[in-house]
């Protein structure tokens, strides 16, 4: 651990905050004051063998790097900043290891780690009305790789059509751009080598293309592109999709009283917390004109999915997402939008086991409960692309 992060750590004065903030609180014994004060006990413990947070409760591993924390803390301790350091440190030595133990989808890694060996970023075919000599360059992310490796009923590709179906309704014709992987989950799992490899290439990349105005629809890559690649020092501005939507986009009234029969309410991905970018995706979703409410925990307070950096995908996972999809029912909603892919897979993941596990039931009873009864979680979940476009395509085969 360097001495900066010691020296941030330090200011802690073990309030517990922190701790009553955590998600994975909830579901587990893990504790960040507690680790603080074990780590700082540590750093000043005259015992020549380092004190492991590799394994148990307490491990580096179990954090989700929410921001929860960070948020609440009146000391301003980085404790996301402290584990992924500690990540990053222990890459050589015994990360590694305990990282294959619980990582859920090394094969998205491994595709991180490909890029580096070839110059060539991810597909870019989605439809819309593009202009190469547009200032606005639209990355929609890794996409299709989720579409080839996530079997959780979601259609990832049609985020990216609809991304730029809703640019172009708000007069921008973007250019598609083919950067590698952003580096979100590569990082968060301490494997900074590779990160900086890819950061590098797409740093170059956006540079040499005259990017003056990144967008992205996904929350991670937001974050990535925002604070670990300081984009702005060259000029380039980062931008989520929903910050675009929720000052030009705009629905005719005729769309808002049809749209006022469907009620909705949004999941804030943990990546928009470091930004605290709240606002904008619920501004866009209430100029559709539909009926909005709000979740117990949100903004500030937002509850995890349960999986960071495509790692943790266990018991303690599933219960914070059931603990999720169990406050959006309460709600009795149509549509729980997300603006993050991965939220969308693992909040999808547990609504579909649900449904196979409720229609093989039924199948057994002679009756299929997913036909002839209410689902557990009878409401679709929908990126806010998807959700608005959907809204403005009155022509789509799917229906809201």
């Amino acid at each position: 651990m360097n001495e900066e992060m010691l020296k941030v750590s330090r200011v802690c004065y073990q309030c517990g905050e922190c701790t009553g903030a955590c998600p994975m609180r909830r579901v587990s014994k893990f504790s960040p004051r507690s680790f603080v004060y074990n780590l700082l006990a540590a750093s000043d413990s005259d015992k020549e063998e380092p004190v492991s947070f590799n394994t148990g409760e307490q491990s580096q591993w179990n954090c989700l790097i929410c921001d929860n924390c960070y948020i609440i803390c009146p000391q301003g301790v980085d404790f996301p900043a402290l584990i992924l350091n500690l990540r990053i440190e222990g890459e050589e030595g015994a990360g590694p290891k305990a990282k294959e133990d619980i990582l859920a989808h090394r094969i998205f890694s491994e595709i991180a780690t490909f890029m580096t060996h070839f110059d060539k970023g991810v597909p870019t075919d989605f439809k819309g009305e593009t202009d190469e000599e547009s200032e606005y360059g639209y990355f929609p992310g890794c996409l299709d790789y989720l579409d080839l490796f996530m079997d959780v009923g979601v259609n990832y590709h049609e985020i990216g059509d609809y991304a730029v179906k809703l640019l172009n309704e708000i007069g921008i014709k973007p250019r598609i751009i083919s950067l590698k992987c952003c580096g979100h989950d590569v990082l968060y799992q301490g494997n900074y080598n590779i990160f900086e490899q890819l950061a590098a290439y797409n740093t170059e990349k956006i540079k040499k293309l005259g990017i003056k105005k990144l967008v992205v629809s996904c929350a991670e890559g937001f974050l990535t592109f925002k604070k670990y690649y300081k984009l702005e020092a060259a000029g380039v501005e980062v931008i989520h999709i929903s910050q675009l939507l929720s000052e030009q986009m705009e629905f005719p009234d005729a769309e808002k009283a049809r749209n006022r029969a469907i009620t909705v309410t949004y999941h804030d991905p943990c990546a928009m917390k470091r930004f605290q970018l709240y606002d904008a995706p619920r501004n866009a979703i209430k100029k559709s004109g539909v009926k909005y409410v709000e979740l117990t925990h949100s903004k500030d307070n937002a509850l995890c999915c349960g999986v960071s950096g495509m790692m943790n995908c266990n018991d303690m996972s599933k219960a914070l997402r059931a603990f999720r999809l169990g406050e959006v029912k309460e709600r009795k909603v149509d549509v729980l939008i997300t603006t993050c892919p991965k939220c969308l897979s693992h909040l999808s993941c547990l609504k579909h086991e649900s449904e196979r596990e409720e229609e093989r039931e039924g199948q057994g009873e002679g009756e299929s409960k997913s036909r002839g009864g209410e689902c557990e979680y009878n409401f679709e979940i929908a990126d806010l692309a998807v959700f608005l476009g959907r809204l403005l395509d009155s022509t789509s085969e799917h229906t809201v």
